[in-house]
């Protein structure tokens, strides 16, 4: 092992399991354990592609072909997205006035957003933390949603809710319709969904697409099972707890920001505030026009359908009569 006596590796200790069940005949020198050749240790190639991002194993790298595969691969470019989806429902008229929305929405306007500045670590070695840095791009105090843009199937896609609290994955009709798949592509399904105040959605089926987070290299892409949904919403999908534990991520409400480990250190996303607000908006205007029509709707009274006819009751009173 060449690197062997470069200051910056970190020796990793023993193996941890059950060494009776590990093949003897194959001997890690980096976990200086039985079970795997040196060739084959995941850590030590993980430990060598964050050298080579720190610049500290220059000298190597004409040696080890392998090496100069590593470094292509942290800096090759990502695929242009195919397009980009933006909004489902359109501007909002909550029961609020124009002024208190305007000033809603300029809280956030006026938060100047900051770079965040990238880390580097193994896989083994990543500890995922918020800081007060990441809390220095979000309005406070708010009590607003995560809302993230994702790629998904190659289309840009806003307005994605993160809902620690949704058992599934969903991509809303509208947006499915955008991204220009067949509606053959569709599995059927018999799930139903159950929301808040018991209310059932039946799905129009499932698919499963490619979802890519973060900014490349710190990106994931991983195949989701979506439940595609026509119903009205504000969001162009949600990404539950099924996504998010494939992820490993950890969300932060308070910093509006999710993170996850990757092969190049901690990936981030960093929450939409405007566009979480503004969702919030039209779902309260969705939610008025409902009520609206509703109240109409019982303010209907019985018509006659013919004129009334005065029958007298009293001849000596006339005043005394019922209508026929």
């Amino acid at each position: 092992m060449q690197i062997k006596d470069e200051p910056s590796l970190k020796w990793l200790e023993k193996m941890k399991g059950d060494p009776n069940k590990r093949n003897r005949n194959k001997y890690c020198r980096f976990h200086r354990d039985h079970g795997h050749d040196t060739d084959e240790c995941f850590d030590l190639k993980q430990q060598i592609e964050n050298l080579i991002r720190q610049g500290k194993l220059k000298n190597f790298l004409g040696r080890d072909h392998r090496d100069e595969k590593m470094k292509a691969k942290v800096e090759e470019p990502s695929r242009p997205p195919l397009g980009e989806i933006r909004i489902i429902l359109g501007g909002s008229s909550a029961g609020q006035s124009s002024k208190s929305k305007r000033a809603y929405l300029k809280a956030v306007q006026s938060v100047q957003l900051s770079g965040r500045s990238s880390s580097a670590g193994t896989m083994d070695e990543q500890a995922i933390t918020f800081t007060d840095e990441d809390a220095e791009r979000v309005h406070h105090p708010h009590d607003d949603a995560i809302v993230i843009t994702l790629l998904i199937a190659d289309y840009k896609t806003r307005r994605v809710f993160i809902d620690n609290g949704s058992s599934a994955d969903i991509l809303y009709f509208p947006a499915f319709q955008q991204m220009r798949l067949g509606r053959d592509l569709l599995h059927p399904t018999s799930s139903l969904l159950v929301g808040f105040g018991g209310m059932k959605v039946q799905p129009v089926g499932s698919i499963s697409l490619p979802v890519t987070v973060g900014a490349h290299p710190q990106q994931v892409t991983k195949e989701v099972n979506f439940l595609v949904v026509d119903c009205s919403s504000s969001y162009n999908a949600i990404i539950g707890k099924p996504t998010l534990n494939r992820w490993k991520a950890v969300t932060s409400t308070y910093h509006l920001s999710v993170k996850f480990p990757t092969e190049h250190g901690v990936g981030q996303v960093q929450g939409d505030q405007l566009a979480a607000r503004e969702c919030y908006l039209a779902m309260l205007a969705a939610d008025e026009q409902v009520q609206a029509m509703n109240v109409e709707e019982r303010k209907v009274v019985a018509e006659p359908i013919e004129a009334l006819e005065d029958i007298p009751l009293d001849d000596d009173n006339p005043e005394r009569c019922t209508r026929v």
